[in-house]
């Protein structure tokens, strides 16, 4: 970067207030660009002029030359650090009168994604959960109104706002509410690492509005294990549907089984006892019969396919059995939680089994039947009588 650089202070007539009085501005040339910023410094620009051109110290004279030292400084600094000295850094640090100089908004995101990062190589997250991290910073430069090198000072709740509305616009409530939550964890790790003084998530509320879970009843299960499938590929689908009906299990988990994850304990139940490929949360999923008819029918090698290639051949089998709910990976996992909840499992219990660190998130599953509803109130006449 060219270091050459000059400096020169203005005070302009024609942005004179009511009292005659304008703002001292402040242009700074480097390497060919003009960088140019308003002091929170008010004169008369008659009187500025005279102070300026005046042999003997003054109180503006002064004054511009501490902030000339000042940016001579802050550009130096920028030169060591390999930055660019942009009009953001010039702005921000006037405000601050010219803190040390602090990081840009882009270091937040690689610090934090460099943190994520370890994790991933030490196995306590997943890349996949790094890619949205990464994600969420791409959007947020995109919709913020901030760019990668803005100074990190200047961020403002006014970009979270204006970022959670143009999310809003895009997507639907609940990812939008995740990825704000990964965009409050990025600076909330940089306000622990103190490369911001103020989270600008503070009084901020991130909605998340809870989305209705479908799942399907018995008497549409039966529907797609009684249905002739019309190949040998959408059979093979049907079963891995089904599958996760009876298991609970979510389709990478389903997908990354291998023969030697079926168990048996001493009670002869057949089960899988492994850990979330998502989470890393450990759950045990007991098969019933139907579950184990079908392990059985692969040796318990069962088929894989894509997960593009899954959905787009459960909405044609949703068609072949006349079912009007969307048929994807997610729902058949939905029908094992809510069917094992009607069961009268309690959520500890079906929380150990979908893999769950809480009940909380088990509790979004508890949908009760409207059978399970008049069974239990019949339970309780006939124990009155």
């Amino acid at each position: 970067m060219n270091t050459t650089s000059s400096i020169t202070f203005y005070c302009r007539n024609s942005k004179t207030n009511a009292s005659g009085l304008a703002c001292i501005e402040v242009c700074v040339r480097l390497a060919g660009e003009r960088i140019t910023s308003t002091l929170p410094r008010r004169c008369a620009p008659a009187e500025f002029r005279k102070m300026i051109q005046s042999r003997t110290q003054n109180p503006i004279k002064q004054y511009t030359t501490a902030v000339a030292s000042k940016i001579e400084e802050l550009i130096t600094k920028c030169l060591i650090e390999g930055r660019s000295f942009t009009k953001e850094i010039l702005r921000t640090n006037i405000q601050y009168g010219f803190v040390e100089y602090h990081s840009t908004v882009g270091d937040l995101f690689r610090n934090f994604l460099e943190s994520q990062q370890k994790k991933v190589e030490a196995k306590l997250s997943t890349q996949r959960n790094y890619r949205k991290y990464e994600i969420v910073r791409d959007l947020f430069f995109k919709h913020s109104g901030i760019k990668c090198d803005s100074v990190a000072l200047s961020l403002r709740q006014k970009h979270i706002i204006d970022f959670n509305t143009r999310l809003m616009e895009l997507y639907d409530s609940t990812t939008v509410a995740g990825m704000m939550q990964k965009l409050k964890s990025v600076f909330l790790h940089a306000l622990k690492n103190k490369m911001i003084q103020e989270n600008p998530f503070m009084g901020f509320k991130i909605c998340r509005k809870e989305k209705e879970v479908e799942f399907l009843t018995q008497e549409e299960v039966d529907k797609i294990r009684q249905a002739k499938m019309p190949s040998d590929n959408l059979e093979r689908v049907k079963d891995l549907f089904l599958f996760q009906c009876y298991s609970a299990l979510s389709y990478c988990d389903m997908s990354a089984l291998r023969p030697s994850d079926f168990q048996k304990n001493e009670y002869g139940y057949i089960y899988i006892n492994g850990e979330r490929l998502k989470t890393k949360v450990k759950f045990v999923a007991i098969l019933f019969e139907d579950a184990i008819t079908i392990a059985q029918k692969y040796d318990y090698n069962l088929p894989t396919i894509s997960n593009q290639r899954y959905n787009t051949n459960l909405k044609i089998i949703a068609n072949i059995c006349g079912i009007t709910k969307p048929l994807h990976t997610h729902i058949g996992r939905h029908t094992a939680a809510c069917y094992l909840l009607n069961k009268g499992l309690s959520l500890e219990i079906v929380a150990r089994i979908m893999g769950h660190s809480t009940t909380k998130i088990t509790r979004h599953y508890a949908k009760l039947l409207d059978k399970t509803v008049f069974n239990a109130v019949r339970m309780i006449e006939q124990g009155g009588q």
